[in-house]
């Protein structure tokens, strides 16, 4: 029992000592060691021998020591061991292992050797290559590679050139760990069945991974071309790839793509996109392309090309090239490519394309200009321009055209804007009316708001005057005040008004603070035609109300149908006649509206006029009256 407790103080003494002197999850791998599980102590070794924590070394040394484990964990912890002391010349212990009986650990003192470089490594090292078990053999030969690179050849030759599918892999390291062209060219050759079966590409590539040898790189890439993205392995390689320097990536690639290979071009572009956007790599690029036959290589190459880092706008003529092409994706991912490059007019060169008979390059060119920088747009000619969207019979591409307008136009554009849509204000598709009206409201004058909304039936032109005191319940609403009694511009009327806090009324006791108002001009400043009656009156526009007043002028009488809608509530008078009632119900900080569609009136020649009574509670303000005929077409109310 106190052994037990002894020990479990050392883990704990361990663990506290890596917590503060290595990395945060030191502690716990630590811990783990400790596990009677396998997986986790495994996990650990290689956690901990990754980050070399010198505080794991005594639990790591008593595993590999332990003869009670399986042979292969003892294997594992020793090199962990050996790769945390990180010594000159190997320690006893692997000399130990090197002579054990189970191959199992001399295979493992094998793999440690590859840590050491000194002669006592290397005499270990040819002494194990002649050792009973092949595994051992071959371990010994990779170990030995390494060291002597490629004087290590004649100890490498003969093992590698018929290796076993089980000991492939490890020849394979050992071939490149030689790195004499005479190695990697058998490294290829032995490659190439099993990444045609892909029985073993994972281990080949694990195994080669951690190899810093530049000549690996023209190999791995070899290995990408037999393999589509979503295998496994791709990305393995790929990581492999990314541990060598970048000018050595660069360099492989480059003689990739001058390798007139179809499928080495297709290869480096999608590296080039997935791994190293190197701007140096963008003229080998398109010139591998200029030799491309297949949909699939000029995808990859132009997806490459027009990544940000690769410089786009040096290869401006390269994407436009594409424009005509047979193939839509092309085209469409030509145009991506040249929303990319800042310094192209796109304005000029999708001209043609944002009429194309095939609505998917419409799509693509509309949304590439909504990209473009706004100084490119041609002001004053902007519509025109975007005459064949805006008047398109195809809904989403008009929807883009109003999109781009708002986006791009200006106060210069407004008037033939108007001119070319103003029909479509008065269209009874409310999606396109109000999607024409926002555009245009977008590049309006300031007082180009009101005939966009007027257009639509709204009414525009009013008296206002409050606010008057109201409450939660609506006291004031209900009653009947001064002002619609008789309406009289140039009245001044009494009110009182409370300040409200975080919604709550005056205190008990405390007395309204009174002030007089007066009857103000008044318009409507949103192409949507609500009438926004808080910036229009004095504070505060919480718990309370005001009037406003519309006169228009007709030439004679005519049947049309009233919609009114507002936030929070509203009365309506016609020709001193109420038509309309509405109070929506209360919501706490949100937009409560009330609304009434499809009054039928009766419009007299000479004056008409609107009273409304508008409440409000909190959050928003407004009220919103429309004119349309039998047919749902807008009726125009002027000013008299």
């Amino acid at each position: 029992m106190k052994a037990k407790l002894a020990a479990s103080f050392l883990n704990l003494l361990l663990a506290a000592y890596a917590a503060a002197d290595s990395t945060p999850a030191a502690g716990r791998y630590i811990s783990q060691l400790d596990r009677k599980d396998w997986i986790l102590q495994t996990d650990a070794l290689h956690y901990l021998s990754q980050n070399r924590v010198q505080a794991a070394l005594p639990p790591i040394r008593k595993l590999a020591e332990d003869k009670t484990l399986t042979p292969w964990l003892r294997g594992r912890a020793l090199i962990a061991l050996c790769k945390i002391e990180a010594q000159k010349t190997p320690p006893s212990l692997l000399l130990d292992f090197s002579s054990a009986p189970e191959s199992i650990r001399r295979a493992a003192a094998c793999e440690a050797l590859e840590i050491y470089n000194d002669a006592a490594a290397k005499n270990l090292a040819q002494r194990l290559i002649s050792d009973a078990d092949p595994a051992v053999q071959y371990r010994a030969v990779a170990a030995y590679a390494k060291m002597q690179k490629a004087a290590a050849w004649p100890n490498v030759d003969q093992p590698t050139r018929a290796p076993t599918s089980a000991l492939l892999p490890l020849a394979l390291r050992a071939l490149a760990f030689t790195g004499t062209d005479a190695a990697l060219e058998r490294l290829v050759t032995l490659m190439e069945d099993p990444f045609k079966n892909q029985g073993q590409a994972g281990t080949i590539v694990r195994l080669l991974a951690d190899i810093p040898e530049p000549k690996l790189i023209p190999v791995f890439l070899g290995m990408l071309e037999t393999l589509e993205q979503e295998d496994p392995v791709f990305p393995s390689i790929l990581s492999a790839i990314s541990s060598h320097q970048q000018k050595d990536i660069v360099a492989a690639l480059t003689k990739t793509l001058s390798s007139n290979r179809e499928s080495a071009t297709f290869t480096a572009a999608r590296v080039i996109t997935l791994l190293i956007q190197a701007p140096e790599l963008g003229v080998p690029l398109r010139q591998a392309l200029a030799k491309a036959k297949e949909i699939e290589t000029f995808e990859a190459g132009l997806t490459a090309l027009g990544c940000k880092e690769m410089e786009p706008d040096e290869h401006q003529e390269f994407f436009s090239g594409f424009l005509d092409h047979a193939e839509t994706d092309l085209r469409i991912l030509a145009i991506r490519c040249l929303s990319h490059c800042q310094e192209a007019n796109l304005y000029d060169i999708l001209s043609k394309i944002i009429d194309d008979d095939d609505r998917t390059v419409r799509y693509a060119a509309l949304n590439a200009l909504l990209l473009a920088p706004l100084d490119k747009a041609p002001t004053g000619k902007l519509v025109a321009y975007l005459e064949p969207a805006l008047a398109s019979t195809d809904e989403p591409t008009r929807i883009l055209g109003f999109q781009i307008l708002a986006h791009a136009g200006n106060e210069e554009d407004f008037k033939p804007a108007l001119t070319m849509l103003g029909e479509a204000l008065k269209s009874t598709d409310d999606l396109r009316r109000e999607a024409v009206a926002s555009a245009l409201g977008s590049i309006a004058p300031e007082n180009g708001i009101a005939p966009v909304a007027r257009s639509q039936g709204y009414i525009t032109d009013w008296m206002v005057v409050g606010t008057f005191y109201n409450d939660k319940d609506h006291k004031a609403f209900n009653e009947e005040l001064a002002p619609e009694k008789n309406i009289d511009f140039n009245a001044t009327y009494p009110s009182t008004y409370v300040w409200a806090l975080r919604g709550h009324q005056n205190k008990p006791g405390e007395k309204a603070i009174e002030r007089d108002v007066t009857w103000d001009e008044a318009n409507v400043d949103r192409t949507n035609g609500k009438l926004r009656m808080g910036p229009l009156l004095p504070p505060p526009g919480t718990f309370s109300l005001a009037y406003a007043v519309a006169d228009f002028n007709r030439q004679s009488a005519q049947e049309v149908f009233l919609s009114i809608d507002g936030d929070d509530a509203f009365k309506v008078w016609f020709n001193d006649k109420k038509i309309a009632e509405q109070i929506a119900p209360y919501q706490h900080r949100q937009s409560c509206v009330a609304s009434v569609s499809n009054i039928a009136i009766t419009l007299k020649p000479g004056i008409n006029r609107f009273l409304v009574k508008s409440a409000n509670i909190g959050h928003e303000w407004w009220v919103r009256l429309r004119l349309t005929d039998a047919d749902g077409k807008p009726i125009e109310a002027y000013r008299p």
